[in-house]
């Protein structure tokens, strides 16, 4: 899966697929760290929403 763009990783996120959702949390890991402010329950809710997220958004 390392040479899907996040669009395809989407999809497949989108129709169940945890290894493309995992995939995206990987590659995204390092924004969402920095964002989270080294605090683990802000590093949660940040994946929490992005996996909303990419279930709800309309490919």
């Amino acid at each position: 899966m390392k040479n899907k763009s996040l669009y395809e990783l989407g999809k497949l996120a989108q129709k169940g697929n945890e290894m493309a959702m995992l995939e995206i949390i990987e590659r995204k890991k390092k924004i969402i760290r920095k964002y989270s402010f080294n605090d683990e329950d802000r590093y949660q809710y940040i994946i929490l929403k992005l996996l909303e997220g990419i279930k709800k958004y309309k490919f």
